[in-house]
């Protein structure tokens, strides 16, 4: 796969939809109501699904052993996801709410839904849940878990039966539990997005050949989906798209040209939106409340990045060279 691409910066766009998306479902402010209906937040979390899907399946097959896989894939996603956890305690314990073991040992083990708020904590915002974006690591987590058994299987039957098949069952699940939003939302209903990846990476040189095609058909899908209401058609189009984004499109940097703030963003914007609803902002000065809100994203993002997530991949990355090679790399 070539580097010259577009994923960090189409993730820090669907990560910015998300931003807007909970401005307008939790500030509280009726000037923003309308943001849960123009930025869609579902749509930027199957994209983000979509993405995974491709680079997941890349990284595993480049890895040369499972550790390896799993130590990339821990580097990457955990140290973001404790920062964000400090910073839920961190609002706690700002209203002195103490009893914080429940909410603590459900985020660490990706359980959020168990405990999603503390006792006493934002008492007055319209939502007292301290990280609700955090719904999404769960199911990236067992998706981790589950592309090394896919991968095993798909080496010993026919790999793309073995991918439509699962994309195929994904959306049965998801069509037959659509009278239970938040179950059909779960792990197996979010498949169907990272399977259409897998296919992808599994077939990039014809979806580069024939990405225009393939788009435009996409498209013919996202419309359907759109007239007929029928979830079916939704996982590729999006998933199509979003990936014909990263990879076809010529080649953006903007922001992550200085790095991938995507992540950071993704899961501190809540407690930030959360913080300045507590302070009383969106009440009084809507529009001041946005801007700051925005402002303290934009800044926390980079520094999770430039403190916590990039100097964990770089340990992680000189770690696996001294195990791959002790004789060579002094310690």
């Amino acid at each position: 796969m070539t580097r010259e691409n577009n994923f960090d910066i189409i993730r820090l766009l669907l990560a910015s939809l998300v931003v807007f998306f909970h401005i307008g479902y939790i500030s509280g402010e009726p000037r923003f109501a309308w943001m849960p209906a123009f930025f869609s937040g579902h749509l930027a979390v199957e994209g983000f699904f979509a993405i995974s899907g491709f680079l997941i399946f890349a990284s595993y097959e480049r890895c040369s052993s499972l550790a390896d896989y799993y130590s990339k894939r821990a580097a990457r996603i955990l140290p973001g996801y404790w920062l964000s956890t400090v910073v839920c305690l961190f609002i706690a314990f700002s209203f002195g709410s103490f009893h914080v073991a429940k909410f603590l040992l459900a985020n660490l083990s990706f359980l959020n839904f168990l405990a999603p708020s503390v006792p006493g904590a934002l008492p007055h915002n319209l939502t007292p849940v301290l990280n609700g974006a955090l719904w999404t690591i769960k199911v990236e987590v067992l998706f981790y878990v589950m592309v090394p058994i896919i991968v095993w299987v798909c080496r010993r039957v026919h790999r793309d039966a073995v991918l439509w098949t699962l994309f195929a069952l994904s959306i049965a699940y998801r069509v037959g539990m659509s009278r239970h939003e938040t179950l059909a939302m779960q792990l197996p209903g979010q498949i169907s997005f990272f399977m259409i990846g897998a296919l992808i990476h599994y077939h990039l040189e014809f979806f580069l050949r024939r990405g225009l095609w393939l788009s435009l058909g996409a498209l013919v899908l996202y419309a359907l989906h759109l007239a007929t209401g029928l979830f079916l058609f939704r996982p590729a189009a999006i998933a199509t798209l979003t990936l014909a984004a990263c990879l076809l499109l010529p080649v953006v940097k903007g922001p992550t040209r200085w790095g991938d703030f995507s992540y950071g963003t993704y899961v501190l914007h809540w407690p930030v939106i959360q913080m300045v609803v507590a302070a009383g902002l969106y009440r009084t000065h809507p529009y001041v409340a946005l801007a700051v809100t925005l402002a303290g994203i934009a800044l926390a993002a980079p520094l999770s990045w430039f403190l916590v997530e990039k100097p964990s991949l770089a340990f992680a990355h000189s770690r696996r060279i001294r195990t791959r090679y002790p004789a060579v790399i002094p310690s």
